[in-house]
């Protein structure tokens, strides 16, 4: 991904009219919580199963309390891009290069866990920066009074983090840095916080080492972060806190104080992954924006992302809470394998035409990593197991009526003509492939597993991954899909649903 090249008079419609989405129509009802819990060594049972054990903000009085509510924004969205900017195929094409470039971020962990772990990888892509890799960004409101950003929504993170000023090397954005002397709720945190001391030992790799990781820390510099990412992309800073404002399925404010955040005073990525403000962590950890929030809104929550056809001209709803499940009738479920970042499931087999393929357990086997299979929302398309990918597509070669054609698109293997017929003459036409996960079969739509292009021409967009990374099911693969993120019970769910309407909460 690159940095955002918006114009100002752009940035400045961009962040208004989010703020219009968001935040235009709410009351000025707000609620706090109690302060984040000082016992790092509470007793865990007092928690939820999916909970990692953090300090955490204590439920808020006066419940039941409401549920929380976003709008995700897709990169081809006209709040984000030049209305127009790139055709449908121009979109695809740049999202095979980014999916290419994602495979290279695979390679590069590979070769990180080859070489026995830790540091950073060692890989670095060649490819040009300009494939603009991240699919959706949130509001996020902070401090006292209110600053608003654009952030990236990554389920494969935890830590939620700003540009911050004063910023030693930031990369650009459209909006202002967070200034901390702005907000009279801003606090740092120092080595000697019991929230600093466990951040620590839940993350040594990512703390600086001016902060002991031993607990009873007197001192009181700053609790400094270092945060790295797949591809070696980083981000330095304080770890801070400051009231965060978020918006109910109500329509009121509600003010959360002490969220904890990093203050990034210094990023780097040659890959292009920084863009916009910064990121929002959904991921399982115990910092992750949804396990911070989990003790007030309940640890669980969902999306439903408009298919490719929608994401120019829709926004996808994305709710934190009991919400979350007020009306995903007919929902299945799949446990969470891991008590890590990620999001792993159990990949039994594939089924197409409603047949599983002869593919080996052990390619299923879930127990190491290039077995492995996560959801992954900042992953444009699903990357399967070769051998896995194999049986797929010799199953639908088979099956598939139409003669393939010469590949005309870069980055992609498999395609096939059907002119003269509408999409959904070809869908009718084209079996159904089905992923089966523990307990729950998850059926991609025809419009899930391949890309339709204006010649009546067909491509599969799900992939190879290397060897020794797992597979992941991307976005792509999951609109027109409700998911659920659960983890208090640590399972996923899901169930089709056509996300163009709006969900009633």
């Amino acid at each position: 991904m690159s940095a955002m090249k918006s114009q100002s008079a752009m940035a400045s419609s961009l962040v208004l009219c989010l703020v219009s989405l968001l935040m235009a129509t709410i009351s000025t009802t707000t609620c706090s919580p109690q302060e984040l819990n000082p016992d790092v060594n509470s007793d865990p049972t007092d928690r939820p199963s999916g909970s990692t054990g953090r300090p955490e903000t204590a439920e808020m009085s006066g419940g039941p309390w409401r549920s929380i509510q976003a709008e995700m924004v897709h990169k081809d969205h006209p709040l984000r891009a030049a209305p127009g900017s790139l055709s449908f195929k121009e979109r695809a094409e740049r999202d095979f290069q980014s999916s290419r470039r994602r495979l290279e971020v695979l390679r590069s962990r590979q070769e990180r866990w080859l070489a026995g772990g830790g540091g950073l990888p060692t890989y670095v892509s060649n490819m040009t920066t300009s494939a603009n890799e991240e699919e959706y960004v949130m509001m996020i409101s902070l401090g006292t009074p209110a600053q608003n950003f654009l952030a990236i929504v990554d389920t494969g993170s935890d830590l939620t983090w700003l540009q911050c000023q004063p910023c030693a090397d930031c990369f650009p954005q459209a909006d202002p840095l967070y200034d901390p002397s702005r907000s009279s709720s801003h606090a740092n945190l120092t080595c000697a916080d019991s929230a600093c001391q466990w951040f620590t030992s839940q993350y040594p790799d990512f703390t600086h080492p001016n902060c002991p990781l031993e607990s009873g820390s007197s001192s009181n510099a700053s609790c400094n972060f270092f945060y790295a990412y797949g591809d070696a992309s980083n981000t330095t800073g304080d770890i801070a806190i400051d009231t965060i404002h978020l918006t109910s399925t109500d329509g009121a404010v509600v003010d959360v104080p002490n969220f904890l955040f990093g203050c990034s005073q210094s990023s780097f990525s040659d890959s292009g992954l920084f863009s916009n403000d910064g990121i929002v962590g959904l991921g399982r950890g115990g910092i992750s924006f949804p396990t911070q929030l989990g003790a007030s809104f309940g640890y669980i929550f969902s999306y439903c992302l408009v298919p490719a056809t929608g994401v120019a001209t829709q926004t996808s709803q994305l709710i934190f809470g009991s919400a979350a499940t007020s009306n995903a009738t007919g929902i299945q479920y799949t446990p969470i394998l891991s008590n890590s970042t990620f999001y792993f499931v159990g990949l039994q087999a594939i089924s197409v035409a409603g047949q599983p393929l002869g593919i080996p357990s052990s390619v299923f086997a879930n127990n190491d990593t290039d077995s492995r299979t996560y959801f992954d929302s900042g992953a444009t398309f699903t990357y399967l197991h070769p051998q896995a990918l194999d049986a797929l597509v010799t199953a639908l070669v088979a099956a598939i009526p139409f003669p393939q054609i010469p590949i005309t698109i870069n980055g992609v293997d498999y395609c096939w003509n059907a002119s003269g017929l509408t999409d959904a003459d070809i869908a009718a036409r084209v079996p159904t492939v089905s992923f089966n996960f523990t307990g729950a079969n998850y059926d991609l739509s025809y419009d899930n597993t391949f890309l339709t292009f204006d010649d009546a021409s067909f491509c599969l967009v799900i992939f190879s991954v290397p060897l020794g990374s797992a597979s992941i099911i991307g976005n792509h693969q999951q609109r027109n899909v409700y998911m659920v993120y659960d983890l208090a019970n640590s399972q996923i769910g899901f169930v089709p649903r056509n996300c163009d309407d709006s969900v009633s909460v």
